[in-house]
């Protein structure tokens, strides 16, 4: 029995008898590198044709939407299992994943809680993970299990930001599910997540804000111009390296349109701006230089990775970069943003709600990043600078 007049004449999917059952053979280049077989519960016979044929044909259609073989073998032939649910059905009967999925994804969809985009390129990469796990030869059998089972690439790196937003996504689908009822209230997910996600063995080091004479050096030794004006901007007007990638033009200013979402809320878009200390940066005219055309490849949502992979071979970055650990300090990309905040407060001596309205978040959010810089030479230097102030403003009176 051949399926090659539904899925093509060079599909790689056939099916042959074995013992009594159907045995489905997906070639290498089909399967994506190494030929797969599998044993379907179907008994091979003429009357149970249009029965494999609806089978397969299902099997292959969700393999080819990213869903695993067994895990979409297990959807659409319902593998016979003894292991059993809390609430006494098959583990296969019990839950279609992908559908689940699906369901979640139209939810966040019509609800406005996210774009397509967002769930291409952050949700989806976390529910491929689920359904590898859920299509596994132990096959998860509670929320408990399942985020055991989705946490065993993070493994060694416990406390990760990738492990984190790993567990949260699972957590968030089970919940949902369960609160729409479509999980029974036994899959709820713990309301601690945090021995799921954690702890980091080592803290890393402190990032700290970038020196204004090494931005100027890096400008320099920048040789390409479309990387040469993605570093520019962020450090002129203390970017995200992935606001670079919704960056607009509006009546000769420039504004960025991209939105964090965060357990504060969410980001507007905000008309960015230059410090009136920053003259190195006005004499860029950044404003006039910006195009989108004339700024570099970048993936969408990989913005901070693609500009972090070009200036990490820079010889001059990976020489301040040691410098700065000698130092017992950290030079990364936000190094830029860090170094913004800093002089807007401590040159420029703008207050935090001020600074944290420039930079598009929270004044929560600004003073738990920013407050570590605050030093006693900070803080002397505050201080004198007051008393400067008031010394002058009583002169005044007296005069």
């Amino acid at each position: 029995m051949s399926l090659t007049s539904d899925l093509g004449p060079r599909s790689g999917w056939t099916v042959s008898e074995m013992r009594g059952r159907v045995l489905l053979n997906v070639s290498a280049s089909a399967a994506g590198g190494a030929r797969q077989q599998r044993v379907l519960p179907l008994a091979w016979a003429a009357s149970e044709r249009q029965t494999i044929h609806a089978a397969v044909l299902a099997i292959h259609a969700d393999f080819s939407d990213g869903v695993p073989l067994d895990l979409a073998i297990e959807t659409h032939a319902r593998i016979p299992s003894e292991e059993t649910s809390l609430v006494g059905t098959t583990v296969s009967e019990a839950i279609n994943w992908p559908q689940l999925i699906q369901a979640f994804k139209e939810h966040k969809l019509s609800s406005g809680a996210i774009k397509q985009s967002t769930w291409d390129e952050i949700y989806w990469r976390r529910m491929v993970v689920i359904l590898d796990a859920v299509g596994g030869k132990r096959r998860p059998i509670s929320s408990k299990q399942l985020l055991e089972s989705v946490i065993d690439s993070w493994k060694d790196r416990s406390g990760s930001r990738g492990r984190q937003l790993q567990v949260q996504f699972t957590a968030a689908l089970l919940r949902w599910c369960v609160d729409s009822e479509r999980l029974p209230t036994s899959w709820a997910p713990p309301l601690d997540l945090s021995v799921y996600v954690g702890r980091k063995r080592d803290e890393r080091g402190i990032t700290t804000p970038i020196d204004v004479s090494h931005v100027l050096g890096l400008v320099e030794a920048i040789p390409d111009p479309r990387w040469r004006l993605a570093f520019q901007l962020i450090a002129a007007y203390g970017l995200r390296p992935e606001e670079l990638q919704h960056l607009e033009s509006r009546k000769g200013q420039l504004w960025t349109t991209y939105q964090k979402v965060s357990s504060r809320g969410r980001t507007r878009s905000r008309m960015l701006r230059l410090l009136p200390c920053d003259d190195w940066a006005q004499a860029w005219q950044l404003e006039k230089a910006f195009r989108p055309e004339l700024m570099p490849p970048m993936r969408p949502g990989h913005g901070a990775e693609d500009l972090g992979t070009y200036m990490r071979r820079r010889i001059l970055w990976q020489q301040l970069r040691r410098e700065y650990e000698e130092q017992g300090e950290k030079l990364v990309l936000y190094s830029c943003r860090h170094g913004y905040a800093h002089r807007a407060h401590i040159i420029c001596e703008l207050p935090p709600k001020v600074v944290a309205a420039a930079m598009g978040h929270s004044v929560e959010t600004h003073l738990a990043a920013y407050s570590r810089w605050c030093g006693d030479e900070v803080v002397d230097d505050a201080f004198a600078k007051a008393a400067r102030r008031l010394e002058t403003a009583s002169a005044v009176k007296v005069a």
